[in-house]
């Protein structure tokens, strides 16, 4: 008996090991099944380990790590970027699929299916007349390289070219196009194709009791593990979808019995994951809306952090507009339970420096805030080592960033009364860090520090109170 046992402990053992320093690595639910933690299981290189809000470890690609925490449905193990297998729930949906889900009122296609990196990409068809077409570039981790928005005359004629430049990568891109209701999907390869998988949901908003249109995209003749989950993270529909010969396929969900949400798509093969979000049932939003950005100033390339506040659970669009007036980005979003969103907007869309626009509409009402942009200038920052008031005869650490080093930069503290100087040394990146003493009898008040680089000015402010005797 004992034999026997230790016979299959071996098979285990043998079993693990060969799946793990082979490369040949599990996914997380079956290194879990063998008895594995959920905070010990193995991700393969440039994946990263996290555990889901139900206590089940998934490997997420880089791209989507972002996706899980803002949803607040996984959080990260450690620091390893790796790659993502994902785990089932138990409520299954009935779903189906379908070869012809809709008649297409865009028709547009890629003069190449491949094209080298550097080249142009050309894209001709036709759309519905007179009407603004939508025109979104994305890499296969969701992220858009290339947005646009054309004005369709009377023919209804399309044409437009993109230019693959040196942000762009190897790999496959998906040209979404909308107008309206209605959008097409064009895959399209520079390089040679690196079979990672890719779902384009047909728009973001659905109504009660739908169909849900899903592109997919992976390693050709391959199945593809389908999950969805709703915003507590229980499984809502679970299905295995086969790729074509070409690495597509096309997806009907039926979303009846779905109710009022957010939900998330969950595609899986092998150890990779990729994640879309959508909602059913929102409605259009009656009260005002309220949004701020993190900052005032930013760079080209930088990403803003639009936060709002609005009607609970409702649709919002947000608008990105450039300092020309050209809408940069459109993006169908949503309120939450509480009536609070947050994004993130990516200015490399735009070229432009100079003051941006963010809008955010609900259908009655609208709301918009400004901020600057600056290029590769720049920006003159100053801050405090604390916010607390100082005591008097305290150390203060004046730092910051952005002094133009052809000029003499000097820091002044004043106040009505007083004024002192500093003369700061400044790093080649244009950093500085100045630690200045308040003079013990000096008077208790407000005092402004004043940094000058001779182009631009920045200030703040900071208290002096008494030191008390211990």
């Amino acid at each position: 008996m004992n034999r026997i046992f230790l016979f299959l402990f071996l098979v285990l053992c043998t079993d693990l090991i060969s799946s793990t320093a082979l490369g040949d690595i599990d996914s997380p639910r079956k290194q879990m099944a063998n008895g594995v933690s959920a905070e010990d299981v193995k991700c393969k290189n440039e994946l990263q380990l996290m555990i889901r809000s139900n206590g089940d470890a998934i490997c997420a690609k880089l791209s989507s790590v972002e996706k899980w925490i803002n949803s607040q449905r996984a959080e990260i193990v450690d620091s390893v970027l790796r790659d993502s297998e994902n785990d089932t729930g138990d409520s299954l949906d009935e779903v189906q699929i379908d070869t012809d889900i809709s008649p297409e009122k865009i028709l547009v296609q890629s003069a190449r299916d491949t094209y080298v990196l550097g080249a142009t990409m050309a894209f001709t068809g036709e759309s519905k007349p007179n009407t603004s077409l939508e025109v979104e570039l994305e890499d296969s981790d969701g992220n858009k390289v290339y947005t646009d928005i054309l004005e369709i005359d009377d023919s209804g004629l399309v044409h437009f070219e993109i230019k693959t430049d040196n942000s762009f990568t190897q790999g496959t891109y998906f040209l979404i196009l909308k107008q309206g209701n209605d959008s097409e999907i064009v895959p399209v390869q520079i390089g040679e194709s690196t079979g990672e998988i890719a779902a384009v949901i047909e728009k973001f908003h659905f109504d009660y009791d739908s169909k849900a249109s899903i592109e997919i995209f992976g390693p050709i003749s391959e199945n593809i593990s389908l999950t969805v989950f709703d915003s507590r993270d229980d499984v809502r529909s679970e299905d295995t979808v086969l790729l074509d010969k070409t690495g597509h396929a096309e997806y009907l969900l039926d979303l009846s019995g779905y109710k009022k949400g957010n939900y998330y798509l969950v595609l899986n093969h092998a150890s990779e994951e990729t994640i879309e979000e959508f909602t059913v049932g929102l409605s259009i939003g009656t009260a005002p809306i309220e949004i701020q950005v993190d900052d005032n100033y930013y760079k080209i390339g930088e990403t803003v952090i639009l936060i709002g506040e609005s009607s609970d659970n409702t649709q919002i669009l947000i608008e990105l507009v450039d300092p020309t007036g050209e809408v940069i980005d459109k993006i169908e979003y949503y309120t939450d339970n509480d009536g609070k969103f947050i994004y993130p907007l990516e200015l490399s869309l735009g070229k432009q420096s100079g003051f941006w626009t963010v809008k955010v509409s609900n259908g009655e009402r609208i709301s918009e805030i400004t901020f600057e942009v600056k290029g590769e200038e720049k920006i003159l920052t100053v801050q405090l080592d604390k916010e607390e008031p100082y005591l008097q005869g305290e150390f203060v650490t004046i730092s910051g960033t952005g002094i133009d080093l052809e000029s003499q930069a000097i820091i002044q503290i004043m106040s009505a009364e007083k004024s002192f100087e500093l003369f700061p040394e400044v790093t080649k990146d244009g950093a500085f860090s100045e630690v200045w003493q308040i003079p013990e009898n000096l008077a208790p008040g407000i005092y402004t520090v004043l940094v000058n680089d001779g182009i631009d000015d920045v200030t703040t402010t900071f208290q002096v109170i008494y030191k008390t005797e211990s």
